[in-house]
């Protein structure tokens, strides 16, 4: 893989030096160069982390040899084609995979958006990759640091992509990981995580990535993590939204700012094409632009009760007791957990008082 920084290109009035790796082309990122190698109700909360860390290791105990990918009935996911070579990887009703995925296959290799939690889902992914397609894979887009999108990087770097993440992933996917586990981290999830694969190429701007003449586009966005890519295929009219939307579950709000993550909804729904557009969200089956709509209100659902709640004086298990009958009768068609909708209340009060932290850069 070669990186070089190409000729200073022009942009209007703006001038901006543009790097090239491979068929990346973007503007002020940090490139880091991989090392050579020698030679796991969707995740909304720690508990179902856990449970999907304890499914992956009875499948290894009695699953496919290792390095080899389970058979097409065994599959943690349901791969599904929503574009010509664009693909959604959603997380079975089991879910060990712990997240969704997807990839797209351009003239000369393959981009992959996220690598699931358990590595051997993400080995799952790269057998039917190749079942499709002889093309390289060339590139994994991390949406975000979260160990269920991140926990199958090393799988997909082992196959040859290089590792695509906002610049903040670098300094928390091996550090606010651990946290988000608190008192129930074990160590040998401890471990895992410590050894997750650092990006190779991070950004704070949009790119864009060509395979080949197929043009996909890396985009910053805001309110989930504070380290948000979204990634769209034009000529399909396909985005991969990662954790900024979630379809039918309640999300996990432990990071985000509702503020932010509902004006960032607000503008999916005001793209070009919107209404043709399929929405891959991280959790959840393929989505719409309704679904888009329908996950935003929750979340301005969720604001609205619980103002309404703190302008009442009420506290704790007295907030949740008012919200959450409220909130579930305006969603009776979603999967919401007791667990999560205290978990949302809890982040909602703490971001309403300006209290809530939020994951903190860190220096390169």
């Amino acid at each position: 893989m070669a990186y070089r920084l190409a000729d200073t290109e022009q942009f209007g009035d703006l001038r901006a030096a543009t790097v090239r790796v491979g068929g990346v082309s973007y503007q002020k990122v940090n490139v880091r160069f991989p090392p050579i190698a020698d030679s796991g109700d969707p995740l909304q909360s720690i508990w179902m982390i856990l449970r999907v860390f304890a499914a992956a290791a009875l499948l290894a105990l009695g699953g496919p040899a290792s390095g080899q990918a389970p058979s097409p009935a065994a599959l943690p996911f349901v791969l599904k084609q929503v574009g010509p070579g664009v693909y959604a990887a959603i997380d079975g009703p089991e879910h060990k995979s712990g997240s969704n995925a997807g990839f797209v296959i351009g003239d000369d290799g393959v981009l992959v958006v996220d690598a699931f939690f358990y590595p051997e889902a993400a080995k799952a992914l790269v057998g039917e990759i190749r079942r499709l397609t002889p093309k390289p894979i060339r590139y994994v887009v991390n949406t975000h640091y979260h160990a269920d999108h991140t926990g199958g990087d090393q799988v997909l770097r082992d196959a040859g992509a290089v590792i695509i993440a906002h610049k903040n992933v670098r300094g928390w996917v091996r550090t606010n990981n651990i946290n988000l586990f608190g008192d129930r981290i074990t160590p040998e999830i401890k471990a895992r995580i410590e050894a997750l694969p650092l990006p190779d190429v991070t950004t704070d701007k949009d790119l864009t990535v060509w395979l080949g003449s197929r043009k996909v586009v890396v985009r910053t966005v805001l309110g989930h993590t504070g380290g948000d890519l979204t990634i769209a295929v034009p000529d399909a009219k396909v985005l991969f939204t990662g954790d900024m939307l979630w379809r039918k579950v309640p999300p996990n709000l432990i990071d985000g700012s509702v503020a932010q993550w509902t004006a960032t909804d607000a503008e999916f729904m005001r793209m070009p094409d919107a209404a043709r557009t399929r929405f891959v969200p991280g959790h959840g089956d393929v989505a719409d632009v309704g679904d888009v709509a329908e996950f935003r209100g929750y979340l301005l659902s969720l604001r609205q009760l619980v103002t309404e709640g703190r302008k009442a004086k009420l506290k704790d298990d007295a907030l949740l007791g008012s919200v959450a009958p409220k909130l579930r009768a305006l969603h009776p068609d979603w999967t919401i957990s007791d667990r999560a909708i205290a978990a949302e209340v809890k982040y909602m009060d703490q971001e309403l008082a300006g209290t809530k932290q939020r994951p903190v850069p860190q220096p390169e």
